[in-house]
């Protein structure tokens, strides 16, 4: 049975990746072992999902959008359509029904047939958004979280800085503090599709930032927060 892997979550996995062996961990998960792949195919693969996170900036912001860069990646992929009544084996098992065609048996074929039905996926995503106002767009998870030892404004570790800022401002505990340069405090990375009042990617998420964005802007929210834990404490105790 084919995988359904969809470029967004591919997006929100590589922003959990630190090096080449986070990436190669991923792959082994999904493959159920170790897989062998040439340092330079593993780096195009992390270009590849780079430009994408670039685009959805533009798109995001309704900036001018690279459609000749987009359209010369698409030029050369060839895609397969497989039959879900005869499951493909091999390497085609873990790509989505459409795909692009593998050129070889091994990882490395995998891996750039992987990254280009990613970007066919995401072509397919943008003109559907840029055709049709009814279509979602994408949405970025409005989490924050601290990250003390963080040299990075971005989860993301490839997305540059003056990008990341363009996220941030859209914070405005982030802008109000001062600390929208400041990589502290961290804006959750993952993307989804634009929705009605979808502010988050999980409870987790919204109840963390809430909890920091108290403490922000109201320094004595935490003190005063466990203050009242510990008269409940004594209370029950009594």
């Amino acid at each position: 049975m084919s995988i359904n892997l969809h470029w967004m979550e591919v997006l929100n996995e590589q922003a959990l990746w630190t090096s080449d062996k986070d990436s190669i961990n991923w792959l082994a998960s999904l493959l159920g072992r170790e897989p062998v792949n040439s340092p330079q195919v593993i780096e195009d693969f992390q270009t590849g999902l780079n430009k994408i996170r670039r685009q959805v900036t533009s798109l995001h912001f309704h900036e001018p959008f690279d459609f000749t860069s987009l359209d010369a990646e698409l030029r050369n992929i060839r895609l397969e359509l497989v039959d879900p009544a005869m499951p493909p084996d091999g390497y085609g098992s873990f790509l989505p029904l459409l795909h692009a065609r593998l050129h070889g048996n091994n990882d490395d074929s995998f891996l750039i047939a992987l990254k280009e039905t990613l970007i066919v996926q995401f072509a397919h995503f943008v003109a559907e958004s840029l055709n049709n106002s009814e279509s979602p767009g994408v949405a970025r998870c409005e989490g924050l979280y601290r990250e003390g030892n963080s040299t990075h404004l971005s989860p993301a570790q490839s997305l540059p800085t003056d990008i990341e800022l363009k996220w941030r401002k859209e914070i405005a505990v982030l802008t109000d503090s001062g600390l929208e340069s400041s990589p502290e405090i961290l804006r959750c990375a993952d993307y989804f599709p634009t929705r009605a009042k979808g502010r988050f990617c999980s409870d987790e998420c919204r109840f963390r930032t809430f909890q920091l964005t108290k403490q922000l802007s109201d320094p004595g929210y935490l003190a005063a927060k466990q203050k009242r834990y510990r008269a409940r404490q004594v209370r029950q105790k009594d």
